[in-house]
């Protein structure tokens, strides 16, 4: 059993806590908030992600890697990669960036074209957001000074007939319908100019 009464908390929500790895840094583990109450995101998230394991999942480009589980002194843990930028400091969410007034970037040909390669990746994988937005959407900074937009938490299908699990058509109206909202969100931050919202869901779909 590991324990994470030594490991650095990163984040937390309503239900779970994210801490680094202590064993490997390039990883996270994501565990109950609450540990006697459990976490039904954990659960849904494990149930996706081990069904994306059996499909033969090997391109995580746009989503951190999935490494399985492990029993933690704060009950079963989720372990991903941890998404650093190129000094090896964590990845900042699109909110952090808005929040402290960091948001040229948000007005470039890059970040919309960034937009663009994440619905294309999330369609060509078929990999279902159940939440998608500001917050669990992170932007790194890599090497050649390029922003690479990656969807770190809300991934999962809590439908009761989820048969968009099942057969990519139904996984790709489901994404199309969640990427129309989360882009409507941006354009009503000013983050994208309603043109260019209907331009790339025009190009993707």
């Amino acid at each position: 059993m590991l324990s994470l009464s030594s490991a650095t908390e990163l984040a937390h929500g309503n239900d779970r806590a994210v801490y680094r790895h202590p064993d490997h840094p390039d990883r996270c583990i994501k565990v109950a908030r609450f540990p006697e109450r459990g976490s039904e995101q954990n659960a849904r998230e494990k149930a996706y992600f081990e069904r994306l394991a059996r499909r033969g999942m090997t391109d995580w480009q746009r989503v951190p890697a999935y490494y399985g589980t492990l029993e933690t002194d704060r009950g079963e843990g989720l372990v991903f990669a941890l998404i650093r930028d190129a000094d090896g400091e964590l990845s900042q969410t699109i909110r952090q960036w808005r929040d402290r007034g960091d948001t040229g970037w948000f007005e470039t040909a890059a970040f919309r074209a960034e937009l663009e390669r994440l619905y294309r990746y999330l369609r060509a994988q078929w990999i279902v957001p159940s939440d998608i937005n500001d917050r669990n959407i992170v932007c790194q900074r890599r090497g050649d000074d390029s922003l690479r937009l990656w969807l770190i938490d809300g991934v999962s299908n809590p439908d009761f007939l989820p048969l968009a699990n099942v057969w990519p058509w139904f996984a790709r109206k489901k994404i199309d319908r969640r990427m129309a909202r989360f882009f409507a969100k941006l354009t009503g931050y000013g983050l994208l100019p309603a043109a260019s919202r209907e331009s790339i869901l025009a190009s993707v779909r």
